[in-house]
């Protein structure tokens, strides 16, 4: 496992060197990391724009407009209302 932090890499989402750094730490082909996370803007945008599988941790659940961040134009994957249907879904698949 990793964990890496913003202020370790000194750049901020949607900046691509926060993902860079991150493929250069785990060492696979980005084709092999699946990227989950809830902002489009923030994380979908970017991870797409490198290649990356998403999952869209919609949180919105059918509610108007983007929330706090700008709207963004991002085609995820995959789309769960949480991170436990995601976790549930990732089981049951893993088997």
């Amino acid at each position: 496992d990793w964990v890496i932090t913003a202020q370790q890499v000194g750049s901020y989402k949607p900046n691509p060197r926060n993902f860079d750094y991150a493929f250069e730490k785990i060492g696979l082909p980005r084709a092999r990391i699946l990227h989950v996370a809830q902002s489009l803007f923030h994380d979908h945008v970017p991870a797409k724009k490198l290649g990356m599988t998403t999952v869209w941790i919609n949180r919105r659940h059918d509610r108007p407009g983007s929330g706090a961040t700008p709207p963004a134009e991002a085609a995820p994957d995959l789309t769960f209302p949480d991170m436990a249907t995601f976790a549930n879904a990732a089981t049951s698949e893993v088997g």
